[in-house]
């Protein structure tokens, strides 16, 4: 060949990467020492770099440049004509000289290529110094030497296509924050006055008898008061859980594991999760502590506030309800720490700053986040893995506005800073696809498995039924949940035989502990039976809302599960974690997902179980026995049976079907990535960058123009946008292509 020819073949090589054009290792500098982009360049963009700065071919330190010179001499001895096999379908063939799993992605040259395994850094990216919350202000680091890099920017001042990034939930927004610490306050101060009347007064109001109105105010009403507190605070934290991970991606608080290792689902339950502290955002760990603090201890120690004492008034001796001092400077304590935890959400949220145009609740907002991220090539055959935070490298990511170094053209989404592409197809329009002859635009599914990567075990796994049904949470594995229902059923059997044999409850039963009331009020065997009893019903009550929890989060995957997939409505939209718990009942009645209604009414119902339990029993004098007997308010206490049997009836609704069995996690954002990183939802029409939660729902719900009916969704084998079999969502029938293969065909 001519010197001429090769150098037109370069002149080609500079041009924008289709599929008939190359870059060679040698265009990327090797000697040059990349300096970081100051702050002007971020805002003010950077210039297109040409390859006539770069010097000229010079073996790459540290990268293979095997695959470059094989595809040169490719492009050299074969006859253009023939051109890159590009077949979508998945058993595409390769030749022994090129083998699957020795194409690499080539970092902007043009030949893309795809590897078997996920590609890791052999150094996490070192945490950037924090900056302000500011779109533009960046982590710093050298360069991308790759013309395509994502730059981040600010979007333009007052424009309708760019709103600003600063949306927050209704409950984390600083007048919601602000009423919530409002009523923790009211608690404060009418437990302060409890205290302080009590002691001064010799008493609150005279004991009449067991049971009254009397009786109802001071021994279950203060739990009821804290009830809705306690509701409140798991919505709270739940939209804390929801957006961290965007807040710390917008204002680059992070430690470069945020994506794959900081939960989006509340565990904040039985145990205090710490996984905040763990990733550099003390504010939020030490909020979430704190509600978990009261959720804990709250209704407890309110259960035993107030305690009957005798006291000697104008000669006389009388009964009186008295408030317990000790209890009550705790419960002054207890929530006062939670007013400090709330205001400390109230100071990180009060700026307004989260990155967000809208609240990401489902997973079609997800979508709309992603889609032109240029991270998604690190998720490659990461839906089979057992776990995903184990598969991926740290990343300083950045959430907020973008535009390619080379374009003008905004953008939304994660990305990281200064980053190549990598996946430029997301970038373009879908010219290039459509100019392609319609037998290539035909793809199928492999269902022999009997194609190129037939040996492959990466691709295996998608049709493995022990990959596919892997995982579940824990506690609700059929053997965890088998365990559940004997336990529950033996305690609560054990609970009502002791409690009427012998006429164990109608006769009261010895306190053996003392029971005369000390100067402030404190009785150690009334003490014992009010918070004892409460704490064993609150940990019931916490312990049942991770279920109800991960109902909520797997109900979209059981409907996209279905055998004929499902409708928008039904799986992509839906958002029962952020839903209120009333709102989530009735939602889940409507959309006909009883399993998740009656669980999630269960959640709320059990609540009432610690309130009973901590306000049933009292100690009183017994004539007949001639000795003081701990008694039980009998309607009440019926009450508590009823509710515990329900609780314990609730726990056969759980048992797991198949539908709700995924390969892996879900309580991460990477979690959920791994299932949509290669689905042509990325750049399907209808969700292409949307501007609001409604243009997004309006999309979704409104048939498009060029198809009769809505298109349903399915979670399955599917073809993806490289023309492999992937494992996760996408639409259930697409034009030119075969349908998802789904095997479970089952939402139960």
């Amino acid at each position: 060949m001519s010197q001429t020819q090769i150098a037109q073949e370069d002149v080609e090589s500079q041009r924008p990467p289709t599929s008939s054009t190359v870059r060679f290792a040698g265009d990327r500098p090797s000697n040059i020492s990349p300096t970081p982009p100051s702050d002007v360049s971020r805002s003010e963009g950077t210039s297109r770099r040409s390859p006539n700065d770069y010097p000229g071919p010079v073996p790459t330190p540290g990268v293979d440049d095997t695959p470059y010179v094989r595809f040169a001499i490719d492009q050299i001895t074969q006859d253009r004509a023939q051109g890159l096999q590009r077949n979508d379908s998945i058993s595409t063939t390769t030749t022994s000289d090129y083998p699957a799993d020795r194409l690499v992605w080539d970092e902007g040259l043009g030949y893309f290529t795809r590897t078997r395994t996920p590609i890791r850094h052999d150094t996490p990216p070192a945490r950037p110094p924090y900056t302000s919350p500011s779109p533009q202000a960046l982590p710093q680091r050298p360069a991308s030497v790759d013309p395509e890099s994502f730059m981040a920017v600010d979007a333009p001042e007052q424009s309708l296509l760019y709103p600003p990034l600063d949306y927050l939930p209704l409950v984390l927004r600083p007048w919601a924050l602000g009423l919530m610490i409002f009523c923790c306050l009211v608690m404060m101060a009418a437990i302060i006055f409890c205290n302080v009347w009590s002691r001064g007064e010799e008493g609150l109001w005279n004991y009449a008898r067991q049971g009254g109105s009397r009786y109802f105010v001071l021994q279950f009403l203060p739990q009821i008061a804290a009830a809705p507190i306690i509701i409140w605070s798991f919505v709270v934290q739940a939209a804390v859980y929801r957006i961290a991970p965007f807040s710390m991606m917008s204002s680059e608080r992070q430690q470069g594991l945020v994506m794959h290792r900081l939960p989006i689902l509340s565990k904040n339950f039985v145990f205090p999760d710490f996984s905040h502290f763990r990733h550099g955002e003390a504010l939020f760990g030490i909020s979430l502590f704190t509600i978990w603090l009261s959720n804990f201890f709250a209704i407890p120690l309110l259960s035993c506030l107030f305690q009957a004492k005798y006291y000697i008034i104008d000669g006389q001796g009388v009964w009186r309800w008295a408030s317990v001092q000790s209890v009550g400077w705790t419960l002054v304590g207890l929530y006062g720490v939670l007013t400090l935890g709330l205001i400390m959400l109230f100071v990180r949220f009060v700026s307004g700053w989260s990155g967000l145009m809208w609240d990401p609740v489902s997973l079609a907002d997800l979508i709309s986040i992603i889609q032109r991220s240029n991270i998604l090539h690190d998720f490659e055959h990461s839906e089979t893995v057992p776990s995903v935070r184990e598969s991926l490298d740290p990343r300083i990511l950045r959430l907020g506005y973008w535009k390619l170094s080379s374009k003008t053209e905004i953008f939304y989404g994660i990305g990281e800073v200064d980053a190549p592409v990598r996946t430029p197809s997301l970038h373009q329009t879908s010219k290039i696809r459509e100019k392609q002859p319609h037998g290539l635009a035909k793809v199928c599914f492999d269902i022999e498995h009997n194609g190129a990567f037939a040996n492959d075990s990466n691709d295996n796994h998608l049709h493995s039924p022990s990959s596919r049904y892997r995982w579940t949470p824990w506690f609700l594995r059929k053997i965890s949940v088998f365990i559940w229902i004997i336990i529950v059923f033996a305690l609560f059997i054990a609970f009502v035989t002791v409690s009427f044999v012998n006429d164990a409850i109608e006769g009261g039963f010895p306190p053996k502990l003392p029971t005369l009331p000390s100067t402030s009020a404190f009785s150690s065997s009334n003490f014992l039976y009010s918070f004892l009893p409460a704490i064993i019903g609150n940990v019931l009550f916490l312990a049942w809302q991770p279920v109800d929890v991960y109902f909520r989060a797997l109900q979209p995957y059981a409907e996209l599960s279905s055998e004929s997939g499902a409708s928008a409505e039904q799986s992509l939209l839906l958002s029962y974690p952020s839903s209120y718990p009333i709102q989530v009942t009735i939602q889940a009645i409507i959309n006909r997902h009883f399993k998740v209604a009656w669980i999630s009414l269960t959640s709320l119902l059990s609540l009432a179980i610690p309130i009973l339990a901590g306000g049933v029993f009292i100690a009183l004098w017994y004539p007949s026995h001639d000795d003081i007997r701990i008694s039980a308010f009998l309607p009440a206490f019926y009450a508590l049976i009823g509710v515990c049997g329900l609780y314990a009836l609730s726990f056969v609704a759980i048992w797991p079907g198949r539908s709700r069995h995924l390969p892996h996690d879900i309580s991460t954002l990477a979690d959920l990535m791994s299932y949509i990183y290669q689905s042509p939802l990325l750049s399907d029409k209808i969700l292409r960058e949307p501007r609001s939660k409604t243009d997004l729902v309006t999309r979704l719900i409104i048939a498009p123009p060029s198809e009769r009916q809505l298109p349903s969704y399915g979670f399955g084998i599917y073809v993806g946008r490289d023309g492999k079999e992937h494992l996760g969502i996408d639409r259930f029938h697409r034009p030119g292509r075969g349908d998802m293969l789904i095997t479970t065909g089952n939402t139960k």
